[in-house]
């Protein structure tokens, strides 16, 4: 004697699994929702467009989850730019220099973010480089030199974007001289 499933359950059964597939489907498109503590998603849409080589090896998807990840963090590093900006400008007193420092820092990002997220293999300017200026930015919170560091990043970010500078070229050392007594350097 066969086993028998009842229409009824087998119906019920296709619905269930229609029922997760579109839970699925809604929860990835609830995941791709832009933040809005980040430039416009369009910017980037148009970056990425502008790299062929780069579209070959990654997707749209890919990129804009790296530029996610840049502003905001996740597991991995819970810190991104969104609150990297903030603590650079906390001692920023003066309301013209904050304006101009936060435009600054805005562009930077936008610049940073467009790049690093590309693909490792087509970018030129990895984590190593955004270590970097995350320490030489929150030294220069310590100095009260934040102009001067946001001013110097931002000229070797373009060099770098232009070919002007090379990856290597980008060191601690750059910023501010080692520390002698960093056991870790």
């Amino acid at each position: 004697m066969t086993a028998r499933i009842p229409a009824l359950a087998l119906l019920s059964g296709c619905f269930f699994i229609l029922f997760l597939t579109g839970c699925a489907q809604w929860r990835s498109a609830e995941s791709m929702a832009w933040p809005d503590n980040l430039p416009p998603r369009e910017r980037f849409e148009a970056m990425y467009y502008l790299d062929p080589a780069n579209q070959k090896v990654q997707t749209k998807a890919q990129y804009l989850t790296w530029v996610r990840r840049f502003y905001n963090g996740w597991k991995l590093y819970g810190t991104g730019w969104n609150d990297l900006a903030p603590e650079v400008l906390s001692q920023v007193e003066d309301p013209q220099e904050r304006e101009h420092l936060e435009r600054l820092i805005q562009e930077l990002g936008f610049n940073i973010a467009g790049e690093w997220s590309k693909d490792s293999d087509h970018n030129r300017i990895s984590t190593r480089h955004l270590s970097i200026w995350g320490n030489a930015l929150r030294e220069a919170m310590i100095q009260g030199e934040e102009r001067e560091v946001l001013e110097q990043v931002h000229r070797d970010v373009d060099n770098l974007l232009d070919r002007q500078l090379l990856a290597g070229d980008i060191t601690a050392s750059r910023y501010y001289p080692e520390d002698e007594d960093d056991v870790f350097r």
